[in-house]
């Protein structure tokens, strides 16, 4: 893969998650883009990997999503080799969508309280 392809299937990864979130806290392209000060066009773009994006325009959707910069990188780097093994990695796959979840909330409420 070159560095264009890769280049396009990060943005594609990273816009699906801003979607994904965006979804998920049941916000608008519309509200995100009056929120971050950007065009609903822009946020459209962004999603479907046609557009990059600054280290502030993520911190601003960061910010106006309530989520993290891990959670809008997620799946962009190749971290396979260090947690295929890991203890915590192999217990996680063998769980259902509901069990994800649920691990998600806790680890979310954990890093609440830090």
């Amino acid at each position: 893969m070159n560095d264009s392809d890769n280049n396009s299937n990060i943005a594609k990864i990273i816009g699906n998650n801003i979607k994904k979130i965006r979804n998920k806290k049941h916000i608008s392209q519309e509200k995100l883009a009056e929120l971050i000060g950007k065009s609903a066009h822009f946020i459209s773009l962004l999603e479907r990997g046609e557009s990059g994006l600054s280290v502030g325009t993520v911190l601003d959707i960061c910010q106006a999503l309530g989520t993290d910069t891990n959670s809008i990188f997620a799946g962009t780097l190749d971290n396979s080799n260090m947690y295929n093994n890991s203890f915590l990695h192999k217990s996680f796959e063998k769980f259902d969508d509901s069990s994800k979840e649920l691990v998600e909330h806790v680890i979310n409420y954990i890093n609440s309280r830090n």
